[in-house]
């Protein structure tokens, strides 16, 4: 019978299962994975951003009458020296944190330290032991990275105007790294 031949070892019909049997293959490519951990991290991070912007805006530069009328303290030479010393040390690290995380391709880390390089320079300045001219110069690139922080979110300026604060970090970069110097 040809139902019932008995076929040697490694002769007879292929092994195939019958055409019929098999289900066509309906799905495409798999979805792409979701991750909510770095929609929450960049929103985070422009949270952050924008509050640290809004308090420096929001901070007034302008002296007011009464600490005009009011003598400044006088500070120990020593004092004022290590105030720019740590005010110098801060900029240093924050400057190359900002340097390396800005080089790269992800943009949340280059937000978060610009943030943490303007909240450093921030912390530096409130020392009342320094001087006008070095804490000018940190309030100002403070500002400038707060700036640049909330410009480099996807569609809050143009490229121009995020171009320009650019330049305005590196300009400020430039008068702080010369306050440092001693120059």
């Amino acid at each position: 019978m040809v139902g019932n031949q008995h076929w040697g070892s490694g002769v007879g019909p292929p092994a195939e299962p019958p055409a019929g049997n098999l289900s066509p293959n309906y799905f495409g490519p798999p979805a792409p994975r979701s991750r909510p951990w770095l929609m929450i991290a960049v929103a985070f991070t422009a949270a952050v951003a924008i509050a640290a912007l809004i308090l420096t805006l929001t901070r007034s530069t302008v002296p007011s009458a009464a600490t005009v009328a009011t003598t400044a303290p006088t500070h120990a030479p020593a004092d004022v020296i290590a105030a720019q010393q740590q005010l110098c040390d801060m900029y240093q690290l924050a400057a190359k944190a900002v340097q390396v995380d800005t080089a790269g391709t992800d943009k949340a880390l280059a937000r978060i330290a610009t943030t943490n390089g303007a909240l450093m320079l921030d912390m530096a300045a409130n020392n009342p032991a320094l001087d006008s001219n070095h804490r000018d110069a940190a309030r100002a690139l403070e500002a400038a990275y707060l700036t640049v922080t909330a410009k480099s979110s996807y569609g809050v300026a143009p490229e121009a105007e995020f171009q320009a604060a650019l330049d305005n970090v590196i300009a400020k970069d430039a008068a702080m790294k010369k306050v440092c110097s001693g120059g």
